[in-house]
């Protein structure tokens, strides 16, 4: 009969042996696991869910999550992140420069201060109050990789990768084909299915250029992709809106003018990159062009933009008079569109002034007045924007609300003027806000999501 003793060191052989059993055996499948492990980090998760909204858009940001759409969920973010960080003064001008914390002090103190003032106490509690604030609250994405402590996050492979991937999707699910079974989701899952805009379009672009441009310098792959990736969606941007053009003209002759010599690095390489460009470029115009949508198969919103925006320019036609001229002491344009946006633009300031809200607008609940007049607030009845940025703004907090988003953006170029690579993100600034100018997405939540997230990324990195 085995003693104590032995009992033991027999168990504990029998307990090794079986421990050596299963480590060999699931070696394997873990090494291999481990391979993929950068897949399933928070991270990665943090970068699908830019690809998604890069492919998807306002679709995707319409999707129902516990009673809330996704787009409301993120803005509810927004909120809480940017109250926090107006408590960490020092970490506000580390990113932004000096003053950068009080001038978003009184952005907010100016929202409640006008909340309260054109309506009760009450209207705080009411939502719709914070969604027509939105473009306030989206500041908060400034941080977010701040809280999230992801100051690196766009230096992964793993993030060009998947843009070298999805650039090319969103051509394609916006000319080419979108699956049914994607159309099925959206529509069942959320309040809208629309296709990609001409903004969201520039977004995408702009910000493959703003993070990946300079890599043509010393990476051949990189360097034709790039003159691939130009000559197909440029004329996509070009088709899907002018100003989003406008706005990535002025990002593209940026990074073309700062990269000039790299891009003539190799003559070779440069003219066969050039001619590449050119027959993509030639092809996807002549594409665009000759592609005829079958109303029949476009979703009920979508044909519902689109008749929209058709009765837009029955109101606004074309004429042969000049893109702007002076009628009746009002400033007019040719251009049916754009006509349609300075009426609106002009009609917001004169009932501000004749209101004596020129100070303090009209604040944040309900729809701004200039949108209720018929025709302008779309077939839905949920058209509430004037396609401007800064006119939102002026309308809904006054002189003084417009003001201080002018020497917010006023901060950020004269801090990252000096810096090294700064010019470029500045660009990317301005082109923002060029293409916000003549569109309302910065009213979206997914716009200013992405281009705060980039803009705080290259602010830390620079």
């Amino acid at each position: 009969m085995l003693s104590v003793s032995e009992t033991i060191k027999s168990q504990m052989h029998l307990h090794n042996k079986i421990k050596i059993y299963f480590v060999k055996r699931l070696q394997k499948p873990f090494y291999k696991f481990r391979k993929f492990q950068a897949f399933f980090t928070f991270e990665s998760f943090i970068m699908y869910y830019i690809f998604l909204l890069f492919l998807f858009g306002r679709s995707f940001t319409g999707i129902d999550l516990l009673g809330f759409r996704i787009g409301e969920l993120m803005t509810g973010t927004a909120i809480v992140v940017f109250v926090y960080i107006l408590t960490k003064k020092s970490s506000i001008e580390s990113l932004l420069g000096k003053n950068s914390n009080l001038v978003l002090n009184l952005i907010v103190v100016q929202f409640f201060i006008s909340t309260i003032l054109s309506g009760s106490i009450n209207d705080l509690l009411d939502l719709q109050v914070y969604r027509s604030s939105s473009y306030i609250w989206s500041l908060g994405f400034l941080f977010v990789l701040y809280i999230l402590k992801m100051p690196r996050i766009f230096d992964s492979n793993l993030f060009l990768t998947g843009m070298i991937f999805v650039l090319p999707l969103t051509y394609i699910l916006t000319t080419v084909y979108y699956p049914n079974i994607v159309s099925e989701f959206f529509s069942i899952h959320s309040d809208k299915l629309r296709s990609l805009k001409g903004s969201d379009l520039f977004m995408a672009y702009s910000i493959y250029c703003v993070l990946y441009f300079e890599r043509i310098k010393n990476n051949n792959f990189i360097y034709i992709f790039t003159f691939i990736l130009s000559g197909t969606m440029i004329p996509l941007i070009v088709f899907s809106s002018r100003g989003a053009s406008l706005g990535t003209l002025i990002v593209l002759v940026y990074f073309i003018y700062k990269n000039r010599k790299a891009l003539v690095r190799s003559r070779i390489l440069f003219i066969g990159s050039s001619l590449i460009f050119l027959i993509m470029l030639t092809l996807s115009s002549i594409y665009l062009d000759w592609t005829k949508i079958d109303f029949a198969e476009i979703n009920t919103e979508v044909a519902l933009e689109s008749l929209e925006m058709t009765l837009v320019s029955k109101r606004y036609p074309e004429t042969i008079k000049p893109t702007f001229y002076i009628e009746n002491n009002r400033l007019n344009s040719g251009d049916g569109n754009l006509n349609w946006r300075l009426q609106i633009w002009q009609d917001v300031s004169s009932d501000l002034y004749k209101k004596n809200k020129l100070l303090s607008g009209y604040g944040f609940k309900g729809s701004i007045p200039a949108m209720e007049e018929k025709g302008r607030s779309g077939l839905d009845g949920t058209n509430i924007h004037v396609h401007n940025y800064f006119v939102n703004i002026f309308a809904r907090g006054g002189i003084t609300h417009l003001l201080l988003f002018i020497s917010f953006y006023a901060m950020l170029i004269a801090n990252l003027k000096n810096r090294e690579n700064g010019k470029g993100v500045i660009a990317f600034i301005i082109g923002v806000l060029f293409v916000s100018f003549f569109d309302s997405s910065m009213e979206s939540v997914r716009f200013p999501f992405l281009f705060f997230i980039i803009l705080s990324y290259k602010l830390k990195k620079e």
